[in-house]
């Protein structure tokens, strides 16, 4: 870094599968920026992300590339977000869906000894592996990491900065990863040590730059000037993969046999309440990302702004549980063309940051 004075926050927006795209373009960025890839974290006062994008950003802030995160998107993700550890990718159907969320069963609950090798018992194992016992006070600069405290009915923001605001100074890296990416009906609530049952920051923040910001303007208070880069995972819908109609879940075949066409009506009002809270979850992240735009297009303000959140295709599932091989690859060509038609702005905010 040079301008001592400027203050540089990464902040990576969560998404699921779609997180891949999302170390695509971080990748290119640090290599069109030349830098050695294990340093990310030296480069920025402050790394922030949630649910897959906090996992991202613990992943960063420990030392870790994007390059091993990529591969871990392509061999792991699929059995987290799959009903078996024999085949990646498996996926309740869309009528299944509906009856585990009347059930309040999350959708890749694992159980039995297979547990470790898919749905949330293989993201457990993979997270523990990776961070060890290392803490967030292990971590190679300063994070913050959203999530909510169910039983509590409270916002939390974990970090490893000590501050009243904050939790988890000297939680388990791995603890916070899971506790920020339990998607609610997607994967189990985490309950920690202290007692206290949490579920994924998306229902809180899903882009937390300004919350990024804040902590490095309490960290770095001499600061005269702000660069943040913000990736996101796409706009699309994110919820309600319908799956291959032909998979059976035997935890709900019965119910579905069984159903009454009352009982279809209900759940079809299941189905528009969770779109109506993607609307919700979408539009918060957005907010954030129109402010930012304009105070950083607008004002006088010494913010640079650099946003990468590429509008999906809508005739394609892009639901954050779609693990297939072509999803991946459409994630892929979308980043690839998004940064060969922006080099120039990318580019332009890399001599900022850099300035």
């Amino acid at each position: 870094m040079s301008d001592p004075n400027t203050l540089r926050i990464l902040e990576i927006d969560g998404g699921g599968a779609r997180g891949y795209m999302s170390l695509l373009f971080l990748n290119d960025f640090v290599n069109l920026w030349g830098i050695d890839p294990s340093t990310i974290a030296q480069q920025f006062d402050v790394i922030c992300g949630n649910s897959a994008g906090g996992i991202i950003a613990l992943y960063l802030a420990t030392g870790n590339t994007p390059d091993d995160l990529i591969t871990l998107f392509t061999t792991q993700v699929p059995y987290v977000f799959s009903l078996t550890s024999v085949t990646a990718s498996v996926r309740p159907n869309l009528a299944a869906k509906l009856v585990l969320i009347g059930t309040d069963t999350p959708f890749y609950q694992s159980s039995g000894i297979t547990a470790p090798y898919y749905g949330a018992g293989l993201l457990t194992a993979t997270l523990q592996s990776q961070f060890g016992s290392s803490t967030l006070q292990d971590l190679q600069t300063n994070v913050i990491i959203p999530s909510y405290r169910y039983d509590t009915s409270t916002y939390v923001l974990f970090s490893n900065v000590s501050n009243s605001q904050f939790i988890g100074q000297n939680e388990l890296i791995s603890n916070v990863a899971l506790c920020t990416s339990a998607a609610p009906i997607y994967l189990p609530s985490i309950t920690l040590s202290d007692g206290h049952t949490y579920v994924d920051g998306g229902v809180y923040q899903n882009n937390p730059s300004q919350l990024g910001r804040v902590l490095g303007q309490m960290v770095k208070p001499n600061a005269n000037r702000t660069c943040i880069l913000s990736i996101g995972t796409g706009i699309g819908e994110m919820g309600f993969d319908p799956g291959n109609p032909d998979i059976r879940d035997e935890r709900v075949e019965h119910i579905i046999k069984n159903m009454s066409p009352e009982q279809m009506v209900a759940f079809d009002s299941i189905q528009t309440i969770f779109q109506l809270f993607d609307i919700c979850s979408t539009g918060a992240q957005e907010s954030i990302r129109v402010g930012l735009n304009l105070e950083a297009n607008y004002t006088l303000n010494p913010t640079f702004y650099y946003s990468f959140q590429p509008q999906l295709a809508t005739d394609i599932n892009t639901e954050l549980d779609n693990t297939d091989t072509e999803i991946f690859s459409y994630y892929q060509a979308t980043e690839s063309s998004w940064f060969e038609n922006d080099t120039d702005n990318i580019t332009t905010f890399l001599g900022h940051l850099t300035a």
